[in-house]
Parts: structure tokens; sequence; C-alpha cells
């Protein structure tokens, strides 16, 4: 008996993966449903492998659109032929429920996966522009820490000065990246 297989992605937290799932399960209710958050910009990702090592011959994967597979032409289409060869359908919802694994839904696929590795590349392109005006105007600070990450850090400090420990093993004992502590360390001026 085969199996329907919902994979809801987002690539952030900020973004609704919940919202995506219920969506594809209104329309596919005897789907088992996954979810997760991650950038495409990989394919290997956990809960995608998960679902890619349960699928057997016969069964079906549902996503979104192509890009919820992932964010570059190779890697999708890579996907998409592995799960052709294992005898494993993909459904692409927002092309009208197309198999991507058949000969018109594999030409219809590699356009837009080519469509979405050129989106992704200019996103990365206007943000590094961005990044670049905001250098030379002096308003770009780079990726702030978290109040999390800083109580951290400050946590390791103390431990430095009061226990006299080295910053290697402060920075274990209060749960932060070595590389973390030492950017706090310079960002804020301390030694």
């Amino acid at each position: 008996m085969s199996t329907r297989f919902i994979y809801a992605r987002t690539s952030t937290t900020d973004q609704n993966v919940k919202q995506q799932a219920d969506y594809l399960l209104s329309k596919y209710s005897d789907a088992e449903v996954y979810t997760e958050q991650l950038s495409g910009k990989s394919t290997d990702r956990p809960v995608l492998n998960e679902v890619l090592a349960e699928v057997k011959q016969g069964d079906t994967i549902i996503v979104l659109s192509i890009s919820r597979l992932g964010r570059t032409t190779s890697g999708v289409i890579g996907l998409v032929e592995d799960m052709k060869n294992k005898g494993v359908h993909i459904v692409v919802d927002d092309l009208g429920g197309i198999d991507v694994t058949s000969s018109m839904g594999k030409l219809v696929m590699t356009t837009l996966a080519a469509v979405a590795e050129m989106q992704r590349d200019e996103m990365l392109d206007k943000q590094r522009i961005g990044i670049e005006r905001a250098k030379a105007e002096g308003k770009y600070k780079g990726k702030q820490q978290s109040p999390e990450t800083i109580k951290k850090c400050k946590e390791a400090l103390r431990y430095i000065e009061d226990n006299k420990m080295s910053k290697e093993k402060a920075a274990k004992a209060a749960g932060v990246g070595i590389a973390t502590l030492y950017r706090y360390i310079k960002e804020n001026n301390r030694d």
C-alpha cells in the first residue's frame, strides 16, 4: 500500500510552516505531515532526509512548490531523479498537482528550479549591495547577538574573572561558542 507524505518547509522560524502544512493537509487529508524550518540552499536537511529514507516505491511526496524542495537547480533535479529511480512520485501543489517525476513534470520542474535559483542569487546580490552601501555610510553593524547570547557571554566573562578559567573553558561552561565569545569581547573592547 502506498503512502503520501506532505513535506512543508519554510526558510526561517519567522515564517509560518504550520499554515503551509495545514493548507496541504486540507487537500491531501490522508498524508503524513513533515515540517521543517531550514534554508533550502542545500537538500541535506534533517526532516527531508527522514522523509527520503522512509519513502518506498509507489509512495508520493507532496510539496507546495518546487522551491520547498530546494533552491539550487542541480540539488532539486538530483533529488527528483533519485526519487524517480526509487519509484517515488513528487507532486507539486501550486503546479496543479503535477508529478515532477513524469516527463512533462520534469520539464516544468527544471525550468522552475532554475528560476528559484536565479531568484535566490538576485536576493543575495541585493543583500550584498545593501550591506556594502550600509558599510560605506557607517550604518552596518553585522549580525547582532541575541539577548540570550549576550547573557551567556557575560556569564563566560564572569567565569574567566572569578574562576580564572581559560576563555575556551568559560565559553563551554556558559554554553556559548568560543568564536561568539571572542567576537563579543572584541566588539565590547574587553580583554
